[in-house]
């Protein structure tokens, strides 16, 4: 972190920089796969051909349902849906969700922290994010289990071992039975079964001293089948205290019978992630360094701010999950699953002029779903099911000693506990009652009771309710040819956060997180989503396009208090919007060459449909009453029509696959566009925007019997950019003045590694 001026502005500042903020810079194609919306577990199956045969792209199925019951044509259903195998995830970014979702339309990355593990998402302008802060909308699960965290609903993609991935499942907008935070859509990650016997290692080594090693080991005997995996991987990172340690297992077992199928999986992962955050840009332009920097690097990007021990986030996590699956008749089938989720996050915070601060969040989660389904044919699936979700969470804050107070005794400064209960009941249909048309409807309702308890000050303790019906409609038209046509509307919501609704009176205002209170209850937000789209599907190419508009009713932002600028307040505003469009292409576009091409290109809008004055990361205790006396910007006075921050107008991405023989190369590149500042809300200050840019990736395998050595650069052109914008004081320079703060993208960097696969 960057800040160093009241207490808890270090805290409040991680929320100012992240609320409301939408991003931008959107990393490069992950590979060039048959089509972003094919299954692809139907692309591992589909069978090598000579180069001189024509290329059939496989079929486009999705899965329909709250726990995934049966299969239907994606031509058939009335909204976008991405699926990515788990095969495809090694590609040009390594074995990671957040890799395998970059080049897909519409997605933008960019990092606040500056940690390669800690990536924030935008879809549609909204958020997946792993920062406490920003305000979620899109829905996370593992194998049917939500795993948005419960103290803000903020998603960590690390903790989800990318080695044991099947698939992905991205369904967009807020059609379907998912639950909060499935504003713009819904996440879903499927992993492995255990298979024939067979062993996988991979070993890798890279720039900035990077070392990766995963191990797998599947087997498959008569009914029962089960897979370990595991990898541990390391680096010294390419910034001052931005190094990495990740160790995380996988285990999975499973049974299947005539009519039951059923399985029990275990995660534990374990993370030392270091963040070195943005840099002032007078800094990266070569001007005056504080004092105690005495011998700065040749490339002053590599430079961390406070000067102190830094950021650093653990987590640790420990997940048991188990299904199980019963035909209860020619067209009934029921599914069921319970799991538990122990979760403890260790956040330290290296501060400038105030104390340092350790928050930890302990969460505790035990839940369980049950679902119906009836499928009388294949032109007919309804399901209906219940699930409960408890949650256990404490939160703690402790201020401690650093260089400016190195006397200080460590002291709790907060510390809440909520026992929140989750209940649902949703139920949907798909109906193919015409041959070329399609009909999709779900419906959901949630109560959630979040009380939340105040261990320092009992008066302090409050009590929220929420209720909500969510889901959607939508048609699907086929023609010949194979062309398609689907229009839907979908109803998404989320909830407040704790410390939403615990800082949410504007009589009394508060600097996150230390004064939090019994406040005014906050309503949910709601969003209206219509989207229309045209896919075509031939035997060598698939494209689609689609057009959305999302009215958001009730938004929540942190607003600032007219009277001291330094405190604000959550609250609802009337409206928000995001409106887009996404496309996408895959194409093999010679019979006889091996050559496939994707691009895809998205142009959002994220804009403000309410007047307020929010907060700001640049406001300072010492302004009493003008926080601009000494020529600074004035905090964010948002009208209708303006833009979210961090947010491109337009990405676009292309990526080339060309496998002949036993090589595969890759070359895949991304242009974003450029974006406002957070800080920047009212798109009016003068100190500048985040331009745009571009990188390309490259990847080369050989394959040589069981191994397959392989070479990947990314950013191999050494693009100086910026991933992350935000304004705020200079709290080591000179006069303090406001300025941009920058955090430099990734530079150039070299993995080579080698795949073995063994089947005795």
């Amino acid at each position: 972190m960057f800040t160093g001026g009241s207490r808890g502005q270090l805290i409040s500042l991680t929320a100012f920089r992240s609320l409301g903020t939408v991003t931008g810079v959107i990393a490069l194609l992950l590979s060039v796969s048959v089509s972003s919306s094919v299954p692809l577990a139907a692309q591992d199956r589909a069978p090598q051909v000579p180069a001189d045969s024509v290329l059939a792209l496989p079929e486009l199925r999705v899965e329909i349902g709250r726990l995934r019951t049966g299969s239907v044509p994606i031509a058939e259903v009335p909204f976008p849906v991405n699926i990515i195998s788990g095969s495809d995830i090694r590609g040009t970014t390594g074995p990671s969700v957040a890799g395998a979702l970059t080049g897909s339309a519409g997605l933008s990355f960019t990092n606040q922290t500056g940690s390669p593990s800690q990536p924030d998402i935008r879809l549609r302008g909204f958020a997946l994010s792993p920062i406490v802060g920003v305000p979620q909308g899109v829905s996370v699960f593992v194998d049917g289990v939500r795993v948005n965290e419960a103290d803000a609903s903020q998603v960590h993609l690390s903790l989800i071992p990318g080695t044991a991935i099947d698939h992905i499942e991205l369904i967009r907008g807020s059609t379907g039975a998912f639950g909060k935070n499935s504003l713009a859509g819904a996440l879903n990650v499927v992993t492995l079964r255990g298979e024939e016997r067979s062993v996988e290692m991979v070993l890798e080594g890279g720039s900035f001293e990077t070392l990766r090693a995963t191990a797998r080991g599947s087997e498959s005997l008569g009914s029962f089948d089960g897979i370990v995996t595991g990898s541990y991987g390391r680096s010294s990172g390419w910034r001052q205290l931005s190094s990495t340690e990740e160790i995380s297992l996988f285990a999975k077992i499973g049974g299947r019978g005539e009519r039951t199928d059923g399985w029990l999986s275990y995660s534990f992962a374990s993370h030392h992630l270091e963040g070195a955050g943005p840099l002032p840009e007078s800094w990266l332009d070569g001007g005056p360094l504080p004092p105690d920097i005495t011998d700065p690097p040749d490339d002053r990007r590599e430079l961390q701010y406070t000067g102190g021990s830094g950021d650093l986030f653990r987590p640790v996590l420990h997940f048991l999950n188990g299904r199980i699956e019963r035909e209860l008749g020619d067209a009934w089938t029921l599914q069921a699953n319970a799991y538990g989720r122990l979760v403890d996050f260790r956040q330290s915070n290296d501060n400038i002029t105030e104390p340092d601060a350790l928050g930890l969040t302990n969460i505790r989660t035990v839940g369980s779903t049950a679902q119906v389904s009836y499928e009388p044919t294949g032109r007919l699936i309804t399901t209906a099911g219940v699930e409960w979700t408890r949650n256990d969470v404490e939160i703690e804050i402790r201020e401690l000693p650093n260089r400016t107070f190195p006397s200080l005794t460590p002291a709790t400064t907060e510390h809440l506990q909520t026992d929140e209960n989750n209940f649902g009941a949703f139920g949907e249909i798909w109906w193919n009652f015409r041959p070329t048309v399609s009909l999709y409807g779900s419906l959901r309702f949630d109560y959630v009771a979040l009380p939340v308890q105040d261990l320092l000050d009992p008066s302090g303790s409050g009590q929220n309710e929420f209720s909500q019906f969510s889901g959607g409609i939508g048609l699907s038209k086929s023609f010949d040819g194979g062309w398609n046509v689907f229009a839907s509307y979908g109803r998404g919501f989320r909830t407040p956060v704790i410390l939403e609704v615990m800082c949410a009176d504007p009589d009394d205002p508060c600097q996150l997180p230390f004064e939090l209170g019994p406040d005014p209850p906050l309503l949910p937000v709601v969003s209206d989503t219509w989207q229309a789209g045209l896919r075509m599907t031939k035997i060598r190419s698939q494209a689609e396009v689609t057009v959305y508009l999302s009215n958001v009713h009730d938004d929540i932002f942190n607003v600032t208090d007219l009277e001291t600028p330094t405190r604000g307040f959550f609250t609802n505003l009337d409206r928000t919007r995001r409106t887009g469009v996404e496309a996408s292409l895959s194409l093999v576009p010679f019979s006889s060459i091996p050559l496939t091409v994707r691009t895809a290109a998205g142009w959002t809008r994220a804009t403000f449909e309410s007047e307020a004055t929010l907060s700001a990361p640049f406001l300072d205790d010492d302004d009493t009453e003008d926080p601009t006396d000494d020529g600074g910007p004035t905090p964010p006075q948002v009208e209708p029509g303006d833009r979210f921050p961090m947010v491109p107008s337009l990405t676009a991405n292309l990526g080339l696959r060309y496998e002949l023989s036993q090589t595969v190369f890759e070359l895949t590149g991304a242009w974003v566009g450029g974006q406002f500042l957070v800080g920047n809300e009212g798109n009016d200050a003068e100190l500048g925007n985040l331009d745009g840019y571009v990188l390309l990736d490259a990847s080369l395998e050989r394959s040589f019997r069981a191994a397959v050595f392989y070479l990947r650069v990314t950013n191999f052109l050494g693009t100086d950019y910026q991933a992350f914008g935000i304004l705020s004081r200079n709290l080591r320079g000179p006069t303090e003045a406001v300025e941009r703060f920058l955090t430099p993208g990734h530079p150039a960097e070299l993995t080579a590694g080698i795949r073995v696969h063994l089947q005795p």
